[in-house]
């Protein structure tokens, strides 16, 4: 009965998805990650794109398509954060990000134009449960011609739905980086850089206050435009993190150290050294976008990496997400419940590690309200799992997007089937 009814609804919308219509999935075993927990056999209800009703007493209303959920697992959608999805089409080795290389263009450069709605790499997510994904420019690795930059760009927040957007939030954080990368960026030390984002911080106060002290030659002196100064005020002004890559114990540090001295907000990432000064973060209150699975030492800062990262930070009190890692095959970008789902053995509770992909990017990048757990008025962004949705054999079921059925195929799917029976064996 389950599976009829499911393939059903997915062969339904393989082609396009659905009208928004009103759904209810029912019996399945509803993990909101909000106040109503964990629920073993319960209703959820979703109309005009939103959740309408959740939890045991919740009833199907009449006309609603109804969706049996018995067996198995509904959770709120993933997000895939600090990520290079669908900034370019190819699926291979190495991090595909994308980054400004004028001169004059560093805190301004907006990725998002660059997001291709029809990527392959889009519907590959999709089917892999990820609903939403937080796009970021590469963080500046070295000087661009004379000029020393230490901005990346914007980060933004996108939507997986078909023929939904993509874009629902530019400006979500400008992106640095501290350590090496951001020293060569600064022009050769650490200290360049921390002296980089000190008057770049009271540039960005000065246009606010004194307009008048922002000469020409203060923005060349830091390689700044117009725009990039006011993508810099929000910054200053705290209503924005600067995230900021980083991996060394020491630079962790000296980014909380910036971040207070200039009452900024900050977010981590990368952040393979955490572990050795999680009461520290915790103290700043600074939230940690990490690589699950970095425990090598790929460079010099990274010497201490740990797979207990993620579950240290989150018994000192921090707030923990996950993003694909540099070193990693395009194939983690569309997949970050295999990165939650690695550090559930090594002491991450299994609530948490699933909180780290859903809800707490949320948190994070001030988009909660919205999104990342199933509560009353939220989006209706959905996935209902064949069973854990941590265990690589676990598969997405039916995918929901703003309350749309979601096409339940990719590319590389439609290509296995295509020549499937061309490599199996002659009976």
């Amino acid at each position: 009965m389950i599976a009829r009814l499911i393939l059903a609804g997915l062969l339904a919308f393989t082609a396009a998805p659905a009208l928004a219509e009103t759904l209810a999935i029912v019996g399945a075993r509803v993990v909101t990650l909000g106040p109503a927990g964990d629920l073993p056999s319960a209703t959820v209800v979703v109309r005009d794109g939103k959740i309408a009703a959740v939890g045991t007493a919740a009833a199907a209303p009449a006309g609603a398509r109804v969706i049996d959920g018995q067996g198995l697992v509904l959770t709120p959608g993933l997000v895939a954060t600090v990520t290079p999805l669908a900034l370019n089409d190819t699926i291979g080795s190495g991090y595909g990000g994308l980054g400004s290389r004028n001169p004059r263009l560093s805190a301004a450069f907006d990725v998002l134009p660059d997001v291709n709605p029809t990527s392959p790499q889009i519907p590959e997510a999709r089917i892999e449960g990820v609903t939403r994904a937080i796009v970021a420019p590469n963080p500046p690795g070295g000087p661009s011609g004379e000029a020393y930059r230490i901005f990346g760009g914007l980060a933004g927040l996108i939507t997986l739905g078909e023929g939904q957007g993509p874009a629902l939030a530019p400006a979500l954080a400008v992106v640095s980086g501290a350590g090496s990368g951001g020293a060569a960026a600064a022009g050769g030390s650490r200290g360049a850089w921390r002296t980089l984002l000190d008057q770049s911080m009271a540039l960005a106060r000065d246009s606010q206050r004194a307009p008048e002290r922002v000469s020409a030659e203060r923005l060349a002196e830091l390689s700044l435009s117009r725009a990039d100064l006011a993508a810099l005020v929000p910054v200053a002004a705290g209503r924005r993190p600067l995230l900021v890559e980083v991996n060394r114990a020491s630079d962790i540090r000296n980014v909380l150290a910036a971040a207070e001295a200039n009452r900024i907000r900050v977010v981590l990432s990368g952040a393979a050294e955490a572990w050795m000064v999680a009461d520290e973060i915790a103290r700043a209150r600074v939230p940690v976008i990490l690589d699950a699975e970095d425990n090598q030492a790929f460079t010099f800062e990274s010497l201490n990496a740990n797979y207990r990262n993620a579950a240290i930070l989150h018994e000192a009190g921090v707030l923990v997400a996950f993003k694909p890692g540099i070193a990693r095959i395009v194939f983690q970008i569309r997949t970050p419940r295999f990165l939650a789902g690695r550090t559930v053995p090594f002491g991450l509770p299994w609530e948490e590690a699933l909180k780290a992909i859903t809800l707490n990017p949320a948190r994070i990048f001030g988009f909660a309200d919205r999104s990342g757990s199933i509560e009353t008025g939220k989006d209706a962004d959905l996935v209902l799992w064949s069973g854990d949705p941590l265990e690589t054999t676990t598969v997405a079921r039916l995918v929901i997007i703003g309350g749309e059925i979601q096409p339940a195929t990719a590319r590389n799917r439609l290509l296995r089937d295509r020549y499937l029976g061309d490599v199996r064996p002659v009976p």
